[in-house]
């Protein structure tokens, strides 16, 4: 038997195949560029659905035995706007799209920001998508015009099924999901001009959305009793793919933003809570829930620095056919440096999420090298995350390991700097895609194909390789990180 996870995401979209030991079989993978400028940020939903039928094709082609099930995760908080027609109405906003600033502010005021989290268990920002509707509602018909209004993940189970139900998690992004009573706020939906029946049916994890349409099995090559599986917002996945189900686990995701999630030992909504932006999210356990932090710049901040300041050694690393970050990684690899770096190039997280933040290096002189610079960076990050889990750790989260999943997982320097930093084992996976094999976990239980989750991770998640905080380098970033702590303070709102 097989099983898929697609995930859907903000630079483009992969499918995976998998056995039931987490063995990949086949997968595909297509690109598709972001749109927008002037601190818009958007994807074009036409050209994404392009993009994932063409993965299931290809993937159809090559997997004779057939799929038995799959799951669909994505990016969280962009809708996608359908008329009746399944005509798409507008671009999809994008996190880290300037736009709904002043709706979360006026939304506050309205309902209360202790109100929104209570319900929500977001605390209200406009990294979330509520704002972002109101946005869309007051400077486009997209909204009122939509016959359903749709996340990335179940605009794919639509197309595929003609079914309009979308996983509580991706449903959690919204602002406006009630998280104790597993169903939209319609007096919040109200605020963005969304009626509740525009929006998909909110469903439990692990649930069969329905069966492939034949038409598109004929379509696509893929087998007609295939089963479309409820996943999930790309984190929440990318957690269940790392294996994480015990409290004193933690899993952190690094992509183009970084995100961390940690188990809460129930569902909290506090003052404290909502001060430092600490969210609190459905999982797909019972009754179990997930507080995240995140740092909304990691793969977009080193890829900034690597198109801009460093663009001259990235030319010649291009030139001799060498891998730019494995190239910086070795000279930065015993570096000690007065480089400190805020990665708020844009946008900031915990613990005080912004869309419109500033950056600043600090520590350069007339002699600081490249390495010094790029070590900062890595560094830097990793000081912003240990920021957050800090004053994460009051409220009685205490990790004793990470699982790192997504592309900045293949940097050793990376993940041993977090050791270090964080004082604890940091591990990396046997499977570089945890978001799929999340799904790919989802669906096999769906149809009972494991006797239950706990067993599916056991069987398919395995660790790669562990890093072991070096006592020393441990000490000097204690050290370096109360600096960081001071540097934060001054400059955090300077701009």
């Amino acid at each position: 038997m097989l099983f898929a996870g697609i995930d859907v995401g903000t630079s483009g979209c992969k499918m995976l195949v998998y056995d039931l030991d987490g063995n990949i079989i086949y997968q595909s993978s297509r690109k598709y560029q972001e749109e927008g400028s002037g601190g818009h940020r958007e994807l074009n939903p036409e050209v994404v659905i392009s993009k994932v039928k063409e993965v299931l094709k290809d993937v159809a082609g090559d997997c004779i035995e057939g799929i038995t099930a799959m799951a669909v995760t994505s990016l969280g908080e962009s809708v996608v706007c359908l008329d009746k027609n399944n005509k798409v109405l507008a671009n999809s906003m994008l996190t880290g799209d300037d736009r709904g600033i002043s709706e979360t502010q006026e939304i506050i005021k309205i309902l209360g920001a202790d109100r929104i989290f209570e319900t929500t268990g977001l605390p209200p920002n406009e990294l979330y998508g509520l704002p972002k509707y109101m946005w869309l509602n007051r400077n486009t018909n997209a909204i009122k015009d939509a016959a359903a209004i749709l996340y990335y993940e179940d605009f794919v189970g639509y197309i595929l099924t003609g079914q309009r139900k979308v996983s509580y998690s991706s449903a959690a992004r919204s602002m406006a999901f009630d998280i104790r009573k597993f169903e939209w706020s319609e007096e919040f939906l109200k605020l963005a001009g969304i009626r509740k029946e525009q929006m998909s049916e909110p469903v439990p994890p692990c649930t069969v959305i329905g069966t492939i349409l034949p038409e598109m099995a004929e379509e696509l090559g893929l087998n007609q009793d295939l089963k479309i599986v409820a996943g999930g917002h790309d984190q929440t996945c990318a957690a269940l793919g790392s294996g994480l189900f015990m409290p004193e686990d933690g899993e952190c995701g690094m992509g183009t933003c970084e995100f961390m999630f940690t188990m809460l030992p129930r569902a909290m909504m506090t003052p404290y809570m909502k001060k430092n932006d600490f969210t609190c999210i459905p999982y797909v356990f019972p009754d179990t829930y997930l507080s995240s932090i995140e740092v909304t710049t990691c793969g977009a901040l080193k890829n900034w620095a690597r198109d801009s300041i460093f663009q001259d050694i990235y030319r010649k690393c291009q030139e001799e056919g060498r891998n730019f970050f494995q190239y910086m990684d070795e000279l930065a690899r015993n570096v000690k440096t007065d480089v400190m770096v805020l990665p708020q190039f844009g946008s900031a997280g915990n613990p005080d999420l912004s869309m419109d933040a500033k950056g600043t290096i600090t520590g350069l002189t007339i002699h600081t090298r490249p390495e010094e610079l790029y070590k900062g960076i890595l560094e830097g990050m990793a000081f912003q995350m240990y920021l957050a889990y800090e004053r994460m750790q009051e409220l009685g989260i205490t990790m004793h390991r990470i699982a790192v999943t997504g592309g900045g997982a293949a940097s050793e320097l990376t993940l041993q700097i977090r050791a270090d930093v964080f004082g604890m084992e940091v591990y990396s996976l046997e499977s570089a895609e945890a978001g799929t094999l999340g799904c790919m976990l989802m669906a096999a239980t769906a149809v009972k194909a494991y006797p239950s989750m706990q067993e599916g991770i056991k069987r398919a998640v395995k660790s790669k390789k562990k890093y072991v905080p070096e006592t020393d380098m441990t000490n000097y970033y204690k050290n370096k990180f109360e600096r960081y702590k001071r540097f934060y303070e001054v400059m955090h709102d300077f701009h």
